[in-house]
Protein backbone atom coordinates (compact mmCIF):
# COMPACT_ATOMS: atom_id res chain seq x y z
CA UNK A 1 0.00 0.00 0.00
CA UNK A 2 1.29 3.48 -0.92
CA UNK A 3 0.69 6.35 1.50
CA UNK A 4 1.46 10.03 1.26
CA UNK A 5 1.68 11.88 4.58
CA UNK A 6 0.36 15.43 4.76
CA UNK A 7 1.48 17.98 7.37
CA UNK A 8 -2.03 18.42 8.75
CA UNK A 9 -3.38 17.87 12.27
CA UNK A 10 -6.16 15.65 10.93
CA UNK A 11 -6.02 13.66 7.75
CA UNK A 12 -7.62 10.87 5.75
CA UNK A 13 -5.77 8.44 3.54
CA UNK A 14 -7.55 7.52 0.31
CA UNK A 15 -6.28 4.75 -1.94
CA UNK A 16 -7.67 3.93 -5.30
CA UNK A 17 -6.39 1.42 -7.83
CA UNK A 18 -7.53 0.44 -11.27
CA UNK A 19 -5.35 -2.25 -12.78
CA UNK A 20 -1.80 -1.04 -12.37
CA UNK A 21 -2.76 2.59 -11.76
CA UNK A 22 -2.10 3.78 -8.21
CA UNK A 23 -3.32 7.16 -7.02
CA UNK A 24 -2.89 8.54 -3.52
CA UNK A 25 -4.40 11.65 -2.07
CA UNK A 26 -4.64 13.29 1.30
CA UNK A 27 -7.51 15.57 2.36
CA UNK A 28 -8.23 17.47 5.52
CA UNK A 29 -11.30 16.21 7.39
CA UNK A 30 -11.78 19.14 9.77
CA UNK A 31 -10.35 20.53 13.00
CA UNK A 32 -13.34 19.36 15.00
CA UNK A 33 -12.37 15.73 14.30
CA UNK A 34 -9.87 14.39 16.80
CA UNK A 35 -9.65 10.79 15.61
CA UNK A 36 -7.64 9.84 12.53
CA UNK A 37 -9.73 7.82 10.07
CA UNK A 38 -8.36 5.64 7.30
CA UNK A 39 -10.45 5.40 4.14
CA UNK A 40 -9.47 2.76 1.61
CA UNK A 41 -11.27 2.24 -1.70
CA UNK A 42 -9.95 -0.37 -4.08
CA UNK A 43 -11.72 -0.51 -7.43
CA UNK A 44 -11.96 -4.03 -8.81
CA UNK A 45 -13.34 -3.10 -12.21
CA UNK A 46 -15.69 -1.06 -14.38
CA UNK A 47 -18.36 -2.38 -16.73
CA UNK A 48 -19.30 0.05 -19.51
CA UNK A 49 -19.64 -0.08 -23.30
CA UNK A 50 -16.77 0.79 -25.60
CA UNK A 51 -19.27 1.56 -28.35
CA UNK A 52 -22.90 2.45 -27.68
CA UNK A 53 -25.52 2.59 -30.44
CA UNK A 54 -28.82 4.30 -29.78
CA UNK A 55 -31.89 2.14 -30.22
CA UNK A 56 -35.48 3.31 -29.85
CA UNK A 57 -36.39 -0.05 -28.31
CA UNK A 58 -33.62 0.14 -25.70
CA UNK A 59 -32.13 3.55 -25.01
CA UNK A 60 -30.69 2.78 -21.57
CA UNK A 61 -26.94 2.61 -21.12
CA UNK A 62 -25.94 0.26 -18.29
CA UNK A 63 -22.73 0.79 -16.36
CA UNK A 64 -21.34 -0.47 -13.06
CA UNK A 65 -18.30 -0.08 -10.85
CA UNK A 66 -17.08 -2.67 -8.33
CA UNK A 67 -15.21 -1.96 -5.10
CA UNK A 68 -13.34 -4.35 -2.83
CA UNK A 69 -15.45 -3.12 0.09
CA UNK A 70 -18.03 -0.43 0.74
CA UNK A 71 -17.79 0.17 4.48
CA UNK A 72 -17.30 3.95 4.19
CA UNK A 73 -19.19 4.50 0.93
CA UNK A 74 -22.34 6.58 1.18
CA UNK A 75 -23.24 7.07 -2.50
CA UNK A 76 -21.85 6.34 -5.94
CA UNK A 77 -22.92 8.33 -8.99
CA UNK A 78 -21.86 8.98 -12.56
CA UNK A 79 -21.93 11.78 -15.12
CA UNK A 80 -21.73 11.48 -18.91
CA UNK A 81 -20.40 14.33 -21.03
CA UNK A 82 -18.76 14.78 -24.40
CA UNK A 83 -14.98 14.89 -24.36
CA UNK A 84 -15.04 18.68 -24.77
CA UNK A 85 -17.73 18.94 -22.03
CA UNK A 86 -20.03 20.89 -24.36
CA UNK A 87 -22.71 18.18 -24.40
CA UNK A 88 -24.08 16.70 -21.17
CA UNK A 89 -26.12 13.50 -21.27
CA UNK A 90 -26.39 13.45 -17.48
CA UNK A 91 -24.73 15.56 -14.82
CA UNK A 92 -25.60 13.02 -12.14
CA UNK A 93 -27.10 9.53 -12.20
CA UNK A 94 -26.92 7.53 -8.99
CA UNK A 95 -25.59 3.97 -9.07
CA UNK A 96 -27.01 1.38 -6.69
CA UNK A 97 -26.04 -1.88 -5.02
CA UNK A 98 -29.63 -2.91 -4.31
CA UNK A 99 -30.15 -5.95 -6.52
CA UNK A 100 -32.85 -4.18 -8.55
CA UNK A 101 -31.90 -5.40 -12.00
CA UNK A 102 -35.01 -4.11 -13.76
CA UNK A 103 -34.65 -0.56 -12.50
CA UNK A 104 -30.91 -0.10 -11.97
CA UNK A 105 -29.24 -2.99 -13.76
CA UNK A 106 -27.86 -4.28 -10.45
CA UNK A 107 -27.83 -8.08 -10.35
CA UNK A 108 -27.08 -8.76 -6.69
CA UNK A 109 -27.55 -6.62 -3.60
CA UNK A 110 -24.68 -5.79 -1.26
CA UNK A 111 -21.92 -7.29 -3.43
CA UNK A 112 -20.03 -3.96 -3.69
CA UNK A 113 -21.04 -3.57 -7.34
CA UNK A 114 -22.89 -0.31 -7.97
CA UNK A 115 -24.93 -0.18 -11.17
CA UNK A 116 -27.23 2.16 -13.03
CA UNK A 117 -29.35 2.44 -16.17
CA UNK A 118 -28.86 5.84 -17.80
CA UNK A 119 -31.26 7.13 -20.45
CA UNK A 120 -29.59 8.26 -23.68
CA UNK A 121 -31.45 10.16 -26.40
CA UNK A 122 -30.91 10.26 -30.15
CA UNK A 123 -30.78 14.05 -29.85
CA UNK A 124 -27.24 13.82 -28.53
CA UNK A 125 -24.62 14.06 -31.25
CA UNK A 126 -22.51 11.07 -32.20
CA UNK A 127 -18.93 11.20 -30.97
CA UNK A 128 -16.67 10.44 -28.03
CA UNK A 129 -18.06 10.75 -24.52
CA UNK A 130 -16.70 9.93 -21.09
CA UNK A 131 -18.37 8.48 -18.03
CA UNK A 132 -16.97 9.87 -14.78
CA UNK A 133 -17.60 7.99 -11.53
CA UNK A 134 -17.89 9.83 -8.21
CA UNK A 135 -17.85 8.56 -4.63
CA UNK A 136 -19.38 10.20 -1.58
CA UNK A 137 -17.94 8.87 1.67
CA UNK A 138 -19.61 8.69 5.09
CA UNK A 139 -16.74 10.25 7.01
CA UNK A 140 -16.12 13.74 5.69
CA UNK A 141 -18.58 16.58 5.34
CA UNK A 142 -20.04 17.70 2.02
CA UNK A 143 -18.65 18.77 -0.39
CA UNK A 144 -15.22 17.52 0.77
CA UNK A 145 -16.55 13.96 0.83
CA UNK A 146 -16.98 13.82 -2.97
CA UNK A 147 -14.14 12.34 -5.02
CA UNK A 148 -13.91 11.38 -8.69
CA UNK A 149 -12.59 7.82 -8.61
CA UNK A 150 -12.59 6.67 -12.24
CA UNK A 151 -13.51 7.53 -15.83
CA UNK A 152 -14.31 5.62 -19.02
CA UNK A 153 -14.34 6.83 -22.64
CA UNK A 154 -16.78 5.38 -25.17
CA UNK A 155 -18.01 6.09 -28.68
CA UNK A 156 -21.66 7.08 -29.01
CA UNK A 157 -23.59 6.59 -32.26
CA UNK A 158 -27.09 8.06 -32.33
CA UNK A 159 -27.94 5.94 -35.39
CA UNK A 160 -28.95 9.03 -37.37
CA UNK A 161 -27.73 9.94 -40.84
CA UNK A 162 -24.56 11.95 -40.38
CA UNK A 163 -24.31 15.12 -42.46
CA UNK A 164 -21.23 17.26 -42.95
CA UNK A 165 -21.42 20.87 -41.73
CA UNK A 166 -21.61 23.75 -44.20
CA UNK A 167 -20.02 27.18 -43.74
CA UNK A 168 -21.15 30.32 -45.58
CA UNK A 169 -21.78 34.06 -45.30
CA UNK A 170 -18.21 35.02 -44.42
CA UNK A 171 -18.05 38.65 -43.33
CA UNK A 172 -14.49 39.96 -43.23
CA UNK A 173 -12.67 43.11 -44.41
CA UNK A 174 -10.68 43.00 -47.63
CA UNK A 175 -8.03 45.30 -46.20
CA UNK A 176 -6.95 46.60 -42.78
CA UNK A 177 -4.13 48.69 -41.37
CA UNK A 178 -1.64 47.36 -38.87
CA UNK A 179 -2.74 47.91 -35.24
CA UNK A 180 -6.36 48.24 -36.43
CA UNK A 181 -8.77 45.94 -34.58
CA UNK A 182 -11.40 44.17 -36.67
CA UNK A 183 -14.02 41.43 -36.30
CA UNK A 184 -14.97 38.75 -38.81
CA UNK A 185 -17.80 36.22 -38.71
CA UNK A 186 -18.90 33.07 -40.53
CA UNK A 187 -22.14 31.09 -40.49
CA UNK A 188 -22.19 27.33 -39.92
CA UNK A 189 -25.09 24.93 -40.51
CA UNK A 190 -25.51 21.20 -39.90
CA UNK A 191 -28.56 19.04 -40.63
CA UNK A 192 -27.77 17.14 -37.43
CA UNK A 193 -28.19 20.39 -35.47
CA UNK A 194 -25.83 23.06 -34.20
CA UNK A 195 -25.00 20.88 -31.17
CA UNK A 196 -23.24 18.55 -33.61
CA UNK A 197 -20.68 21.26 -34.44
CA UNK A 198 -17.35 20.52 -32.80
CA UNK A 199 -15.14 23.31 -34.12
CA UNK A 200 -15.17 26.27 -36.47
CA UNK A 201 -11.66 27.40 -37.23
CA UNK A 202 -9.27 29.07 -39.64
CA UNK A 203 -5.66 28.75 -40.68
CA UNK A 204 -3.73 31.96 -41.28
CA UNK A 205 -0.86 32.33 -43.76
CA UNK A 206 1.54 35.28 -43.94
CA UNK A 207 2.32 37.02 -47.25
CA UNK A 208 5.52 34.94 -47.46
CA UNK A 209 3.40 31.75 -47.33
CA UNK A 210 4.35 30.67 -43.80
CA UNK A 211 1.64 29.34 -41.49
CA UNK A 212 0.94 31.33 -38.31
CA UNK A 213 1.19 29.14 -35.20
CA UNK A 214 -1.57 30.06 -32.71
CA UNK A 215 0.39 28.34 -29.88
CA UNK A 216 -2.59 26.18 -28.91
CA UNK A 217 -1.25 22.87 -30.21
CA UNK A 218 -3.82 22.76 -33.03
CA UNK A 219 -2.17 24.61 -35.88
CA UNK A 220 -5.27 26.75 -36.40
CA UNK A 221 -7.35 29.40 -34.64
CA UNK A 222 -10.73 28.55 -33.07
CA UNK A 223 -13.69 30.82 -33.65
CA UNK A 224 -16.45 31.15 -31.04
CA UNK A 225 -20.23 31.37 -30.80
CA UNK A 226 -20.42 32.31 -27.11
CA UNK A 227 -21.89 35.82 -27.17
CA UNK A 228 -18.67 37.36 -25.80
CA UNK A 229 -18.78 40.65 -27.68
CA UNK A 230 -15.92 42.39 -25.88
CA UNK A 231 -13.32 39.65 -26.26
CA UNK A 232 -14.27 37.86 -29.49
CA UNK A 233 -16.81 40.18 -31.11
CA UNK A 234 -19.56 37.55 -31.02
CA UNK A 235 -22.98 39.12 -30.62
CA UNK A 236 -25.35 36.21 -29.85
CA UNK A 237 -24.43 32.90 -28.26
CA UNK A 238 -25.55 29.70 -29.98
CA UNK A 239 -26.93 31.27 -33.17
CA UNK A 240 -24.55 29.43 -35.51
CA UNK A 241 -22.58 32.58 -36.34
CA UNK A 242 -18.97 32.18 -35.20
CA UNK A 243 -16.79 35.21 -34.59
CA UNK A 244 -13.20 36.26 -34.05
CA UNK A 245 -11.59 39.59 -33.17
CA UNK A 246 -8.10 40.20 -34.51
CA UNK A 247 -5.38 42.82 -34.81
CA UNK A 248 -2.16 42.80 -36.82
CA UNK A 249 0.79 44.16 -34.86
CA UNK A 250 2.99 47.06 -35.92
CA UNK A 251 5.64 44.58 -37.09
CA UNK A 252 3.29 42.29 -39.06
CA UNK A 253 4.24 41.60 -42.67
CA UNK A 254 2.67 43.93 -45.19
CA UNK A 255 0.82 42.44 -48.11
CA UNK A 256 -1.83 39.77 -48.65
CA UNK A 257 -2.61 37.41 -45.76
CA UNK A 258 -4.61 34.27 -46.52
CA UNK A 259 -7.43 33.00 -44.27
CA UNK A 260 -8.62 29.41 -44.74
CA UNK A 261 -11.94 28.66 -42.96
CA UNK A 262 -13.46 25.26 -42.17
CA UNK A 263 -15.73 23.51 -39.63
CA UNK A 264 -15.88 20.00 -38.17
CA UNK A 265 -18.64 18.06 -36.41
CA UNK A 266 -18.51 15.52 -33.59
CA UNK A 267 -18.30 12.60 -36.01
CA UNK A 268 -15.17 14.22 -37.51
CA UNK A 269 -16.89 15.22 -40.75
CA UNK A 270 -15.50 18.45 -42.16
CA UNK A 271 -17.20 21.24 -44.07
CA UNK A 272 -16.37 23.01 -47.28
CA UNK A 273 -13.39 25.37 -47.20
CA UNK A 274 -13.66 29.13 -47.71
CA UNK A 275 -10.48 31.05 -48.56
CA UNK A 276 -10.16 34.80 -48.19
CA UNK A 277 -7.22 37.11 -48.84
CA UNK A 278 -6.80 40.28 -46.82
CA UNK A 279 -4.37 43.08 -47.55
CA UNK A 280 -2.53 44.42 -44.51
CA UNK A 281 -1.24 47.97 -44.98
Amino acid sequence: MIMKLCPLRVFAFIFFSIGLLLITSCDEIGNETIEQTTLEYKIIGITAPTNYFYSASDSLLITSIQFQDSDNIDKIWASIKSIDSKVTITSRSDLFDDGNNQKNGDVKANDNIYSGRIAVSKKYSSGKYHIEYFLEDKVRKSPENVTKVASHIFNYNNNQIQYSPIISNLSIPNAVNREQSFVFTIKVEDQNGLADISQVYFKLYRPDGSLVDPQNGLGYFLMVDDGNLNVYGDQIAGDGIYSFKNLFSATAQLGKWKFEFQAADRSNRTSNIIIHEMTVN
